[in-house]
């Protein structure tokens, strides 16, 4: 059994992280995060999504995926990370070592031996993450580009007018 799949037990006077509940206002679906997370989830998501400039509801779709696949793909890096970081504080941190960096990279090694299969399944995860990512980005582009022809005949009928 690998020892990133131990089961834990903690109890609720040690648990440090409260989820809470939010509603995506588009979709209407429910979330459940930390707090903290969910804050700056909502700030990324808001301010991502208003960077691509989208207009109508199919666009602000468009750009709301967009803002969550960014969002999923940043938290699997920060996941690959986090599993290397416990490698610190399972059995592989008792190796020696004559210095710090042989250390933390002996770990590392250690760690992803432990469980290959974890980080191919993480590499698949964002593949599949990163090609959804372009063909929406490809959509975005394609409606925007629709779009901005017809706002010019406006602009010009308006200035003539």
């Amino acid at each position: 059994m690998s020892i990133f799949n131990r089961p834990k037990t903690i109890s609720v006077e040690k648990q440090k992280a409260v989820l809470v509940g939010q509603r995506n206002p588009l979709t209407g679906h429910a979330v459940l995060m930390t707090e903290e997370d969910a804050k700056s989830h909502r700030a990324f998501i808001r301010d991502y999504s208003a960077a691509l400039k989208p207009d109508g509801m199919v666009e602000i779709q468009l750009a709301q995926r967009l803002a969550q696949d960014t969002w999923r793909i940043n938290r699997l890096h920060a996941m690959e990370e986090n599993i290397f970081a416990l490698g610190h504080s399972e059995p592989f941190a008792n190796i020696e070592s004559a210095h710090p960096e042989i250390h933390a990279a002996t770990v590392q090694a250690l760690t992803f031996r432990n469980d290959p299969r974890l980080f191919n399944q993480l590499s698949l995860y964002e593949q599949r993450l990163t090609r959804n990512f372009h063909a929406n980005m490809k959509l975005l582009l394609r409606f925007q580009s629709l779009r901005q022809p017809a706002q010019s005949k406006e602009l010009a009928r308006a200035a003539a007018a």
